[in-house]
């Protein structure tokens, strides 16, 4: 009998400790990933709960083959548009086709276009980006996987970790609720001390503030210093008036600024309260590194198709020149001539700008 309760007893704390375990890789599974989520959310508007739980459940917490050996974070077979890198794996049959990435990051985004450029998960986004429940049951309908359980298993995990919370969030913001949820276990990449909250920026600023007042009272001289470089710095600056700047593009009513010599993103992002993740989203920054003057730079999301029907290319224009100036996504662009990202037209090709390519 004494055998047998310490054989029930090792049972119990077996599975204690396995849960426990599995509690623990889940979540670092959600600091590792919740801020790529985010930033895949903020472009193409599929909530960062639903890309976090799948991710969770499709790689066991980042523990399968798939996602070990493939990154492959949301056990997306090949199909027959797939030209990336290959890996096989037993799964609905023996030996199936799985796509091989060179990074997680890159799985997260391939993951969001496979979504967004498939018919069948089409009415997915028109759905409200915070009604996660609404998006687990329109993935399992779509037949994004045969488990009859599937939307109600995403729900759970989105429900026990509060996946739901980084639904209204910018990718600015991702590192203060990490803190917030995994203190003292989650590292912030704000700063190598504690992470900044709000609390703490609103103390460090009326201490500044008080230093600077008992500084002007001791010399009024120096506070009139001041205030004249307060002037010259507000004279200077691109976005002394922003809204004056702000120009709208025929393709859709798309307000834009056009770049200047002194501008940057990080100016523009404060200027229009446009966080730069989503600003870099919008002008498919993802694509090119850099922004030369007299630039188009959109501050809403660009439209699917253009205007006119074709462009022809001039000489020295690339894709991402031609989506700019046609307020076209560049993703789009690519999609309706059936070419992949990357590739480059020669002068005198004619770039479809609606409709596709037969």
């Amino acid at each position: 009998m004494k055998k047998l309760g310490i054989f029930l007893l090792s049972i119990v704390l077996g599975s204690f400790i396995q849960a426990q375990n599995t509690l623990k890789k889940d979540d670092l599974y959600i600091q590792d990933y919740a801020k790529i989520a985010v930033e895949e959310m903020e472009m193409y508007q599929i909530p960062a709960s639903i890309t976090l739980a799948q991710g969770i459940l499709e790689t066991g917490n980042g523990q399968s083959i798939l996602a070990k050996e493939g990154n492959n974070h949301f056990g997306i077979k090949c199909k027959n548009d797939w030209t990336g890198g290959r890996m096989y794996h037993d799964d609905d049959a023996k030996g199936e086709c799985f796509r091989k990435y060179n990074s997680a990051k890159e799985s997260y985004r391939d993951h969001s276009l496979f979504l967004a450029e498939r018919p069948y998960y089409k009415k997915l986004f028109q759905l409200d980006r915070k009604d996660y429940k609404a998006w687990a049951h329109g993935l399992k309908k779509a037949g994004y996987a045969t488990n009859p359980k599937y939307a109600y298993m995403l729900i759970d995990l989105i429900e026990r970790y509060k996946l739901y919370l980084f639904d209204s969030l910018t990718s600015d913001e991702v590192d203060v609720k990490l803190a917030e949820l995994y203190p003292g276990s989650y590292k912030s990449n704000i700063s190598d001390e504690q992470p900044i909250l709000v609390a703490d920026i609103n103390t460090k600023d009326r201490e500044i503030k008080d230093k600077k007042n008992q500084s002007s009272i001791k010399n009024p001289a120096k506070k009139k210093i001041e205030n004249v470089k307060k002037i010259v710095v507000t004279k200077v600056n691109n976005f002394q008036f922003p809204s004056s700047r702000i120009k709208i593009h025929p393709n859709g009513h798309v307000k834009y600024i056009v770049f200047k010599d002194g501008d940057t993103l990080e100016d523009i992002s404060k200027a229009y309260h446009i966080s730069l993740n989503q600003l870099k989203a919008y002008n498919d920054l993802v694509f090119q590194d850099n922004i030369e003057v007299n630039q188009k730079i959109f501050l809403e999301p660009k439209k699917k198709k253009g205007l006119s029907k074709e462009h022809v290319v001039k000489e020295g224009e690339r894709m991402y020149h031609i989506a700019q100036e046609n307020g076209i996504s560049l993703i789009q662009l690519y999609k309706i001539n059936l070419m992949f990202p990357g590739d480059e037209p020669k002068k005198g090709d004619r770039i479809l700008l609606k409709g596709r390519k037969s």
